[in-house]
């Protein structure tokens, strides 16, 4: 039998020692979550490497700070001038690189979404951000390179509390302090829970349903101060049964779970509990020292930045359709971002780190410029989305791509707003029903059939499916997906023309109550209802089915570097690369052509003619992305539309 003093990583002062088999399961954790953005569907539950960390971070931290209270040294201007050298040195070189690719590379749209991610993320607070809207597990990754930085807003927002708490608990004993923080656990865990049924956005992003996690750290590490763990004996055998226990249960999540678990709340639970048991339990058993190998330690010492550093890099491989080789994304990953970390770790992180904890360096030598420095990027971020994206970078440095950018911009938003858009009276002339890809044709369709911007009726957002019945999990907060639905459904104007479309090959994870997992079957029946709904208020009830994907776009996105030979070389390489897709859709679309009152238009008829595809018209791309259309394609699907669709329309109704 034999004492858990060494186990539990604290000296015979009651102090913590450095545990390297704690820097192995960094390790572990940082390399689980860089597979998983990777794109390895093995490991589709990696993104709980976040969870480990967190746990890893209450422990350590609570542990400093308790100890410093009980020895009457802990002072907020310490504690906060270590996070900062801990923190900042790292974050204003992701930002920075990040700020300045974003400038070169992203189109207006893209740069004003990352200039509101800059600034939140100055503030730390981009995982408030996040909540509003944004889903983790179906990010647009190629102009998302700071969405990992969700969990870092999550420790800085607990972190900028929990000091004042411990402080303010000093005068309790140990016991009911523990009592109070198991207290805090319950609570937390309760409301992640709960909020997984009814918000599960924010219950992904918000501190008050993360801050279990860190609490299981917190636990632990004035767990074992108390002097019934110091009293504990637990065999060298029993140790190490805990430690493949614990092992198990922090890496059996990465394989089991995946972007359709119900996350945090009782999944989250497995990877923290393990960790935490790791930590109290294991020092010196055989799992400690297999995570003690130096390679693993040393991931583990330069975690930090190599965490901030995979996704900006993921994210730009994307940007240049480098993304879907996930054996090509890890290897540059790899390749590119553990020496930067490494040469991070050393010659900046280190230096910075030791001059916060020498008393006789005075603080403003690198806290005063590394708050300056997040001041900066707070304040370029705010200048690029009140500017949309400095459309003025363009009009300075590259006119063409000024001109490119209005030639590609989106047609919907110039002219209709988001959400629910009905106007009052009980008959309208047209009323278009979806998400982005059906907001698409609402200009085009309006034109030709000669309407008025004020006669058309929008109930629409992206990421948004509306279609009768549906039980939809939805992703964004900003506009409620759900409560468009219903008020839609309780609607009975009429109109002559109602148009639906969804981008049909998506939300396989969000639609709930779906009995197949045919990505396409599965809306039979929610068409049905909808069909069925409107057919007593529509005179014609179209429904736009399978649509288009087209590679190349990303080639001739506006950016500071492109050039009109660029542009038009690449024109000439858009390729449909979906047809086989598109050909398989039409049968489960067509058979609604033959109900009463219902017609279906495939967009495959308007970009396919005389047997070839028409994606640009030689002088610009007909399409802004892989499935947007650009507003340069207007007239041309206008006339298509016109020649295509209304004419049988028009037919129909002599």
């Amino acid at each position: 039998m034999q004492n858990t003093s060494a186990p539990l990583g604290i000296n015979s002062k009651g102090i913590m020692k450095y545990r390297a088999d704690i820097d192995g399961l960094r390790a572990i954790s940082v390399i689980a979550v860089i597979f998983f953005h990777s794109g390895f569907s093995f490991l589709a539950g990696g993104y709980v490497g976040v969870d480990i960390f967190f746990v890893i971070s209450g422990y350590l931290i609570t542990g400093l700070v308790f100890d410093e209270i009980k020895a009457g040294t802990f002072t907020f201007v310490n504690f906060y001038q270590r996070r900062i050298a801990r923190l900042l040195p790292a974050l204003c070189i992701t930002l920075f690189v990040v700020l300045i690719f974003g400038f070169i590379f992203y189109d207006n749209y893209a740069f004003d979404n990352l200039g509101k991610e800059l600034f939140f993320s100055a503030l730390g607070v981009v995982n408030i951000l996040f909540g509003q809207g944004v889903n983790y597990f179906a990010q647009e990754e190629s102009v998302r390179p700071l969405i990992h930085l969700w969990s870092l807003g999550v420790e800085e927002q607990f972190y900028f509390i929990w000091p004042a708490l411990l402080l303010a608990l000093a005068f309790l004993k140990l016991k009911n302090i523990l009592i109070f923080v198991a207290a805090l656990f319950f609570i937390s865990f309760y409301l992640a829970v709960t909020a997984n049924d009814v918000e599960p956005v924010k219950a992904y992003f918000y501190p008050q349903y993360r801050a279990f996690e860190l609490l299981i750290g917190a636990w632990a590490a004035l767990a074992v101060r108390h002097r019934f763990f110091h009293e504990l004996n637990i065999s060298k055998n029993k140790r190490e049964w805990i430690s493949v226990i614990a092992i198990f249960l922090v890496v059996m999540p990465m394989f089991l779970l995946d972007e359709n678990s119900t996350f945090p709340g009782l999944n989250a639970l497995w990877p923290c509990v393990g960790t935490a048991l790791f930590i109290v339990f294991s020092s010196g058993s055989s799992v400690s020292r297999i995570l003690s190998w130096s390679p693993l330690v040393f991931l583990g010492l330069i975690s930090y930045p190599l965490y901030l550093y995979h996704q900006p890099i993921i994210s730009y491989l994307h940007f240049f359709d480098q993304g879907s080789d996930n054996i090509l994304v890890l290897f540059v990953v790899l390749t590119v971002a553990i020496p930067l970390s490494w040469v991070t770790y050393k010659y900046i992180e280190k230096p910075i780190r030791r001059a916060a904890h020498r008393k006789e360096k005075p603080a403003r030598t690198y806290v005063i410029p590394l708050a300056a420095c997040l001041t900066l990027f707070a304040v370029a971020g705010i200048l690029i989305a009140k500017s949309d994206g400095f459309e003025a970078r363009f009009k300075i440095l590259n006119p063409f791509a000024y001109e490119v950018s209005q030639q590609h911009s989106v047609t919907f938003s110039h002219n209709f707003p988001q959400g629910f858009n009905v106007s009052q009276g009980d008959h309208g002339k047209i009323l278009f029903i979806g998400d982005s890809l059906l907001q698409q044709y609402v200009y085009p369709m309006s034109k030709a059939l000669n309407l008025n911007i004020d006669e058309v009726d929008t109930v629409a957002r992206g990421g948004c499916v509306l279609l009768k019945n549906v039980q939809f999990q939805d992703e964004f907060a900003d506009i409620s997906c759900n409560d468009m639905r219903d008020q839609l459904y309780k609607m009975k104007k009429t109109y002559d023309y109602v148009v639906v479309s969804q981008s049909w090959r998506s939300y396989d994870g969000s639609i709930l109550n779906s009995k197949t997992k045919d990505t396409i079957k599965k809306w039979q029946p929610f068409i049905e209802d909808t069909i069925e709904y409107f057919k007593p208020l529509a005179k014609k009830i179209i429904v736009i089915g399978a649509h288009l994907e087209v590679a190349g776009t990303s080639a001739i996105k506006p950016t500071i570097l492109l050039s009109p030979e660029t542009y038009r070389a690449q024109l000439n390489r858009l390729k449909v690369t979906n047809l086989h897709e598109l050909e398989a859709d039409r049968p489960f679309f067509d058979q609604w052509s033959g109900y009463d009152g219902v017609m279906v238009l495939q967009p495959v008829n308007i970009w396919r003619s005389d047997g070839a595809f028409v994606l640009h018209d030689k002088g610009w791309s007909l399409f802004s992305d892989i499935q947007h259309i650009s507003s340069a394609s207007t007239e041309y699907v206008v006339k298509r539309l016109k020649d295509v669709v209304f004419l049988d329309i028009n037919k129909d109704e002599m």
